[in-house]
């Protein structure tokens, strides 16, 4: 089944991979770049309170900005796949999310995030790569009341941490 909506963004970062990726698994940076989804709350007791890491089968309560008024929704980490330091060619880093609380023949959603490792003639760099794709009917609710507001948000996103990126790697002197 085609997904009703899907998002799909590209951005290059001048930044390592790895840097990125700490950057992206970390939500106790989101406020300090993420525009789009400043806040996630941990919601599994068996997590570190202190770990704001995600990692497989993580849940967060997103708080994301749509419209300029702050909503939520609960995701949960499927995918979490980090480089095998031994394989040759460029590294990829890559999770995914799905969200909680709707039978998923109802709504559906998976956003996915991928960290490529390119190499340039100036130093490090990186393509991050993410999106959403929506399924089920309420997936053609969200499309007609707020799917502009939820592509631009994650385009948003894109930007916000390849800024933040950027000049954080920058400061470090890199």
């Amino acid at each position: 089944m085609a997904p009703v909506i899907s998002i799909n963004v590209e951005v290059h970062i001048k930044a390592p991979a790895t840097f990125v990726w700490s950057k992206l698994i970390d939500t106790s940076t989101y406020p300090s770049w993420n525009t789009f989804i400043p806040q996630a709350d941990i919601l599994d007791p068996k997590d570190d309170p202190h770990s704001e890491l995600l990692k497989l089968g993580s849940r967060r309560c997103f708080h994301p900005v749509i419209n300029g008024k702050k909503t939520t929704s609960t995701q949960r980490v499927t995918v979490y796949e980090t480089p095998d330091g031994f394989a040759a060619g460029p590294k990829k880093y890559r999770i995914c999310w799905v969200v909680e609380g709707f039978p998923p023949f109802i709504f559906n959603t998976l956003r996915s995030n991928e960290i490529e490792e390119v190499q340039e003639e100036d130093g490090p760099g990186c393509i991050y790569r993410t999106g959403e794709d929506q399924f089920g009917p309420m997936a053609y609710v969200v499309k007609m009341v707020v799917g502009k507001a939820v592509e631009k948000g994650i385009q948003q996103w894109a930007d916000d941490l390849k800024k933040f990126c950027e000049a954080e790697y920058a400061k470090e002197g890199k």
